[in-house]
């Protein structure tokens, strides 16, 4: 019987399930709210009251229960601080034991001894743990808690305990500038995988926050792109690919319908139980309410909004059109008018042009 590695069986999978609308991949942000107050976050929200808006476990798996009946292979569950739900427990065993595939993203703050001894005995396909900062005065900074010394002590007992599949997660921001190299270096010196975001997304409205506020020069980050080039392994993953995707066989510009697996083979569903085509697409030009319609009338809508999605006509002339397919989620402000954001679309050109110097050598 031939076998295939299993990157190669997601990959295959993902893509029949692209080509046949098919929930794949769900990504659950149970709760908006953090123990951490991170300044360029685009979810949290700091009122208490939130708490009587937030789905309960039980309606978290009544709609996990539908997806599964449609084909949800892999969840996402992040928040906010997902560990901080006070039903996640219950909605994590409940994934584990249908066999679905948990992806979780964490802060690091409450991975302590017996929650490290829970997901080693039921572990996730991957969990990501943030790294805000490389000493105490950074965290504080980037998170307003002075949380390095707790988090750094939990990803290293996480470690020895044997969970597999741990990755650091970097993002760079205005607010951690001064250390972002620092904390590049002590993110490696734990030996797992590490990923540096090279994007920030626009924060909720309701957050109070502003991408202005929180956001790199693209010269800066070009920088930080080309130092973590220095510090860790090209095969990690292409710069390129891993900022622009790697779905292959797509058309360089159609008329209508995005190219990303959002509203494809993937959806979110956000704190207040709203589903769009991923975490930070914008709500004003597709999204459901699975409560109320139900997970299959939801996923429909969706899909169908991305599909039926008019791609702006500037992409159609543009140079870069090959690899910086449009995103809604980076052009919030101009996407329901189906335009570009001119200093979105600046700001990948500029990005791009310096990557695929780079990825050609």
């Amino acid at each position: 019987m031939e076998t295939i590695s299993y990157k190669k069986f997601i990959a295959q999978l993902t893509d029949k399930a692209y080509r046949e609308d098919v929930p794949l991949n769900g990504s659950f942000e149970l709760t908006p709210l953090c123990n951490l107050d991170c300044k360029m976050c685009y979810v949290h929200l700091q009122d208490p009251s939130v708490r009587h808006r937030m789905l309960s476990g039980k309606q978290w798996i009544g709609l996990m229960e539908q997806a599964i009946g449609k084909g949800m292979f892999k969840a996402m569950l992040t928040g906010g601080e997902a560990l901080t739900h006070p039903d996640f427990w219950q909605i994590y065993m409940y994934l584990i034991e249908h066999g679905v595939a948990v992806h979780l993203k964490t802060n690091g703050l409450l991975l302590d001894e017996e929650t490290i001894a829970r997901l080693v005995e039921y572990p996730p396909i991957q969990i990501d743990v943030s790294l805000y900062g490389c000493d105490s005065e950074s965290y504080v900074a980037v998170t307003g808690v002075d949380a390095f010394e707790r988090v750094s002590k939990n990803i290293q007992m996480a470690i020895d305990a044997g969970l597999q599949n741990i990755w650091i997660a970097v993002t760079p921001s205005r607010y951690m500038s001064p250390w972002t190299n620092r904390v590049m270096e002590f993110a490696k010196s734990f030996g797992v995988s590490v990923m540096v975001n090279s994007t920030l997304f626009a924060p909720n409205e309701n957050t109070g926050r502003k991408l202005e506020d929180i956001k790199i020069s693209v010269s800066e980050e070009i920088k930080i792109q080309d130092d973590r080039k220095e510090l860790f392994p090209r095969d990690q993953y292409s710069d390129i690919d891993s900022f622009y995707g790697t779905e292959q066989d797509r058309p360089h510009i159609s008329d209508k319908g995005l190219y990303c697996k959002a509203g494809r083979s993937g959806f979110t569903i956000n704190w207040d139980g709203i589903m769009v085509p991923c975490i930070l697409f914008p709500r004003n030009i597709v999204c459901a309410n699975p409560l109320a319609d139900g997970f299959e009338h939801a996923w429909q809508a969706i899909n169908q909004g991305v599909k039926e999605y008019a791609v702006p006509q500037q992409c159609h002339s543009c140079k870069y059109n090959e690899r910086c397919h449009f995103c809604p989620a980076a052009h919030q402000k101009t996407a329901a008018l189906h335009q570009c954001d001119p200093d979105v679309c600046t700001r990948n050109q500029q990005r791009l042009s310096s990557l695929s110097k780079d990825y050609k050598k």
